[in-house]
């Protein structure tokens, strides 16, 4: 008998230290792999910009504390066995409530649906407890491949599954959170590769990607590799724009223009005061942002000798982003010398664009774009079904403007 007590001792130590690695392994993983930028948002919204949110630390801390409430509830309950991954369930419905608090925060179906899983889940364990006197009679030591094993192991995965489907899993909001935390900490490579392949986008990620390749130098070379959305008037989160910030304050884009936010407010009104801004950091966004709109604020830095020269791309790419090629056509020439080698690639491809489908009298000389066109245009032949043209087209021109003003 007490080969057989030691032996099924040793078997629930087993089956408990595997049951943690999983629930420790999923846990830290999903709080700092996936929600992590989630919860700085959260976290700067509901702190009123005060706090900033450590991925590493938190998802530590979080996950102690997760694996700690596990022990308790192993401790009243003493769950074995077949059920013991029950006592994982009050950790993961937590896990699942910290992965939709958002600012502002509202329960929503919470109120009702947290108190409702948590009664199923107590009769779960009174009928588990009922049964383990019975079960366990007879029963052979749980080995680390035992039946009795995987299926705790399907039980923990379903509740994975579980904190997964009621989660925060909106892609783009998770791109906007992690390009703007690399953003505040200047690592613009990264801002620009999450989510690089997707099509996925809105008018903030697409502000914040305008931002990052500006800072570069690439935006008139890259933009349209990306989805665009949004208008030129969306290109800055100001007056009339659709586009936000959820953590970078809008302060760091006015600094990349070379002139100070401050400044241009005391140019604009004599009564204006630093202080006004006082307590509204926590929303990303400054007095400047509600007192111009995009093209005013790009009228005011073209007048202002000591902007950077950054506002001329934001112009010329905004009325590509809006298709007046005719607008941009005639603004060129004031800011760039019309050569091909030195104009960047996007600027080189509207000007083809205009000549072919605008102004046949326009003359610009470009034999290797004038070929990229040729084999563009060539589809409209190759490719007579439109939804079949728009594959092709898309696998051979996509990042070129082409592919942007007639698909996207």
């Amino acid at each position: 008998m007490r080969y057989r007590d030691r032996h099924r001792n040793e078997g629930a130590v087993i089956l408990r230290v595997v049951c943690a690695l999983a629930f420790l392994s999923f846990t830290f993983c999903w709080l700092y792999f996936f929600q992590g930028d989630m919860l700085a948002v959260a976290q700067h919204g509901l702190s009123g910009g005060k706090t900033h949110y450590n991925c590493a630390v938190g998802a530590v801390i979080c996950t102690s504390v997760l694996f700690g409430l596990h022990l308790l509830v192993f401790a009243m309950t003493r769950l074995t066995r077949r059920t013991h991954a029950l006592t994982y369930f009050p950790s993961m419905l937590l896990l699942a409530f910290l992965s939709c608090v958002s600012s502002p925060f509202r329960w929503g179906a919470w109120l009702w649906a947290g108190p409702l899983a948590l009664v199923l889940w107590g009769g779960a364990v009174w009928l588990s407890k009922q049964m383990m006197p019975v079960g366990d009679e007879g029963r052979k030591p749980v080995a680390l491949f035992s039946r009795v094993t995987w299926i705790n192991l399907l039980q923990l995965a379903s509740m994975m599954i579980g904190v997964a489907l009621v989660s925060n899993t909106n892609a783009v909001q998770h791109f906007r959170a992690h390009a703007e935390t690399a953003l505040m900490e200047g690592d613009m490579d990264e801002a620009l590769r999450v989510g690089e392949r997707s099509l996925e986008t809105d008018e903030s990620l697409t502000m914040l990607r305008i931002f990052a390749l500006s800072q570069k130098g690439q935006l008139a070379d890259r933009l349209f590799e990306y989805a665009v959305s949004g208008t030129s008037a969306d290109m800055l989160p100001m007056q009339g724009s659709k586009s936000t910030l959820l953590l970078m304050p809008d302060t760091l884009l006015w600094k990349h223009f070379g002139v100070s936010h401050d400044s241009i407010m005391a140019r604009c009104d004599s009564t204006w005061q630093p202080d006004s801004v006082a307590g509204r950091v926590y929303t990303g966004r400054s007095a400047l942002a509600d007192r111009f709109d995009v093209k005013q604020y790009l009228d005011v830095l073209e007048r202002d000798t000591m902007s950077s020269p950054a506002w001329r791309d934001y112009r010329l790419m905004g009325q590509l982003i809006d298709r007046r090629i005719d607008t941009f056509v005639v603004c060129l020439p004031r800011y760039y010398t019309m050569e091909a080698d030195s104009l960047p690639r996007h600027y080189r491809e509207a000007l083809v664009l205009y000549q072919q489908i605008v102004d046949t009298l326009f003359i610009y000389r470009d034999s290797l774009m004038l070929n990229r066109w040729e084999e563009f245009h060539a589809n409209d032949s190759i490719y007579p079904k439109p939804s079949e043209r728009k594959i092709r087209t898309e696998e051979q021109f996509r990042g070129t403007y082409w592919y942007y003003y007639f698909f996207q």
